[in-house]
């Protein structure tokens, strides 16, 4: 399954994000959930920033799939890193949102 995610909010005053990503899922029977990321932009992005997104979906992802006891994979072909408006747990609440349609959808 694919997962893509643009969320931006540039507007508010403290509260701006950009939250860009495309990542291939593959959900499974078990409870391992692994995340990892495949491609940043700018090609020279920050890796500290790379890597706490890549934490921040894997906890998005644990929030939705851990009570399900469902497991994935979820490899990020593309993560856009802004230079300013880049907040971590945007890409956790974004992630766990966008999961959850696609558990609900997949679930009938």
């Amino acid at each position: 399954m694919q997962l893509n995610v643009k969320r931006i909010n540039q507007m508010a005053s403290g509260g701006s994000y950009v939250v860009i990503y495309d990542a291939d899922v593959s959900f499974s029977c078990g409870a391992e959930i692994s995340v990892s990321v495949a491609a940043a932009e700018p090609p020279n992005a920050d890796p500290q920033l790379v890597e706490m997104a890549r934490e921040a979906i894997m906890r998005g992802a644990e929030r939705i799939l851990a009570p399900l006891q469902r497991g994935a994979q979820i490899r990020v072909l593309r993560l856009v890193i802004h230079p300013t408006d880049f907040k971590p747990g945007w890409f956790e609440r974004f992630t766990a949102w966008e999961l959850q349609q696609l558990v609900g959808s997949d679930n009938g």
